[in-house]
């Protein structure tokens, strides 16, 4: 049961925490690097000589549509997680 709960909280948080850090990459990018990222096309964005035009246009509309994609899985996961966590506590609560 204990690998079921680890599995449903990977499914239930990994999606929030991908989501987080595509959108401190892209403000590094767009703050730190002055590269231009929107949803229309992948600007050119050269950082320490490497054209990351690409990555950043597509971690941009990740970051922009994420929750969107990725916050039903989240929800159910994190549904199904609070389920095995109550199923596990009911078993393993002493009987009378």
């Amino acid at each position: 049961m204990r690998l079921i709960r680890r599995i449903l909280a990977i499914v239930a948080l990994g999606p929030i925490v991908l989501w987080l850090l595509c959108i401190a990459f892209v403000m590094l990018l767009g703050f730190g690097f002055g590269c231009e990222i929107n949803e229309g096309f992948a600007s050119p964005c050269v950082v320490l000589g490497r054209d990351l035009s690409e990555t950043a246009y597509s971690m941009g509309l990740f970051a922009a549509w994420g929750p969107l994609i990725f916050g039903p899985v989240s929800l159910g996961g994190g549904f199904l997680w609070a389920v095995a966590v109550a199923i596990s506590r009911h078993r393993s609560r002493p009987r009378r």
